[in-house]
């Protein structure tokens, strides 16, 4: 496999671990609907978060090739990750 190969399948984990994430999400807000609790809000807020933050560097790659923008897509996307961990800790400790 050569890198063209290798970003191509990123690309494409990225866009499912995206669908999946968004069914999980629908899935717990489904139940959050049912019981009205606000840790589970919460941890959909964070898990959204954090979904966006694991794909996001990624879904930058399939629109630009500019080096700079991907390198700071990058760090965005670990800050984004961390502030979704935290949102989560965050409700579950409140819960």
């Amino acid at each position: 496999m050569n890198i063209s190969q290798v970003e191509m399948v990123q690309q494409m984990f990225a866009i499912v671990t995206l669908l999946l994430g968004v069914l999980l999400i629908g899935i717990i807000y489904n139940a959050y609907r049912i019981v009205k609790q606000p840790t589970l809000l919460l941890f959909i807020y964070g898990l959204f978060t954090l979904v966006v933050g694991i794909t996001f560097a990624d879904l930058v790659s399939i629109f630009t090739l500019d080096e700079f923008i991907l390198a700071w897509s990058m760090v965005f996307s670990h800050v984004v990750v961390i502030i979704g961990l935290c949102v989560m800790a965050y409700g579950i400790l409140r819960g």
